[in-house]
């Protein structure tokens, strides 16, 4: 998912470790295909490297309940990770519903996601072998399987979604509450977070550090560009961007880049792209990659 230039390292790899985690203190954990580490006493990030999408995820600890930020990608236990970091009761927050946010769905009893159309059917059918192959496939894994994971029996079950969200509600963890910001784009079921005490929003594939898309099924350029306004027009209410993919804690200033860029491509005035077929997630059409300094944003060749 990382952006390629000119000067980009040969290998997806070759980043790792992305500087932030040096700043952040390391937990220790029984499940070695995650790294964990702490944000803050209420807030870590978990992280799994191993794989080419570099998912990250987030446990927001409050003082009645804890939320899980997104589920990975299945390989690994999260589930086991959170109860190693946290004694409250956990419900699994989705942003939404790709193959590499709902792994760990099978693992929890309580879900949350957006009431949308994608999440019906994704909760219903689940990804088979085929999809959740993409993400195990050669090249995309540097790092050993859990004991107990079978490649060969990869997949993401159906599961129960046990609250569905609309834009405006309020996650209640008992002194801190996640504000649900719906921001169709990447898919129509895409949400974002916004903890205005803590000052931070987790942008999910909203941003990253990365391979941005709006062309995946359920994707939509405009409808990017108009969530990506929302997202700008709250700034005044969060400080840091919290991603799920690669690394966390990016300054909130990249949000107004990301607009522009958006709007530039639609408007047919950026020429910084390369032009290739798109095979995944049951597209096949070609698609334009348009390269930023610290993300690139790829979409229909018609936006």
């Amino acid at each position: 998912m990382s952006g390629e230039d000119v000067d980009a390292p040969r290998n997806w790899w070759d980043p790792h470790p992305h500087e932030v985690y040096a700043t952040l203190e390391k937990v220790e954990t029984g499940h070695p295909w995650f790294e964990a580490y702490i944000i803050h006493d209420w807030l870590y990030a978990i992280y799994e490297g191993g794989i080419f999408d570099e998912p990250v995820m987030y446990l927001v600890v409050g003082d009645e309940r804890a939320a899980l930020v997104d589920g990975g990608s299945g390989i690994g236990r999260i589930d086991r990770v959170v109860e190693e970091l946290t004694d409250r009761p956990c419900l699994l927050l989705l942003t939404h519903t790709h193959n590499d946010h709902i792994g760990g769905c099978k693992d929890f009893e309580e879900i949350a996601a957006m009431d949308d159309v994608m999440t019906w059917e994704r909760a219903a059918k689940g990804y088979g072998r085929d999809k959740m192959g993409e993400i195990i496939a050669e090249g995309n894994v540097i790092r050993d399987f859990p004991v107990d994971f079978d490649p060969g029996d990869y997949h993401a079950a159906p599961f129960t979604v046990t609250r569905w969200l609309r834009d405006g509600d309020v996650v209640d963890l008992g002194g801190r509450g996640l504000e649900v910001v719906h921001t169709p784009g990447h898919s129509s079921n895409h949400i974002c977070l916004l903890d205005g005490e803590g000052r931070y929003l987790w942008t999910g594939d909203h941003f990253y550090t990365g391979g941005i898309t709006t062309y995946l099924p359920g994707g939509d350029h405009d409808a990017f560009i108009e969530s990506t306004k929302k997202l700008v027009e709250l700034m005044p209410y969060y400080d840091m961007l919290l991603p799920a993919h690669h690394q966390p804690l990016v300054e909130k200033e990249i949000m107004v880049e990301l607009l522009r860029a958006a709007e530039e491509i639609k408007a047919g005035t950026a020429n910084n792209y390369t032009e290739r077929m798109a095979i995944a997630m049951d597209y096949n059409k070609p698609v334009r990659r348009y390269q930023y300094k610290e993300f690139s944003l790829t979409t229909n060749v018609k936006v």
